[in-house]
C-alpha cells in the first residue's frame, strides 16, 4: 500500500521522494486552526487523536463517537 502525490513546480524535472511509516500532511486546512498568527502555528492542546486502521469513507459513522468527545 501507499500513497502517491502530484504537485505543480514551477521548476523541470521530477522529484521523487520515499517515505517509510506514518506521514502527515503539512499545513491546516483552514487559517481559522491558527492559534499563534505571529508564528503560524497551531497548538491543540488535550486533543483527541483518532486512529483506524481502514478508510473513513462515511463520517456519519462517526458521529456516535464525535458526539461523545
Amino acid at each position: 500500500e501507499g500513497v502517491v502525490t502530484v504537485e505543480e513546480s514551477n521548476t523541470f524535472g521530477t522529484e521523487l521522494e520515499l517515505t517509510e511509516g506514518m506521514s502527515f500532511d503539512k499545513g491546516y486546512l483552514s487559517p481559522y486552526f491558527v492559534t499563534d498568527a505571529d508564528r503560524q502555528e497551531v497548538v491543540l492542546e488535550d486533543a483527541y487523536v483518532l486512529l483506524v486502521e481502514s478508510k473513513i469513507s462515511n463520517v456519519k459513522d462517526l458521529l456516535p463517537l464525535l458526539e461523545k468527545v
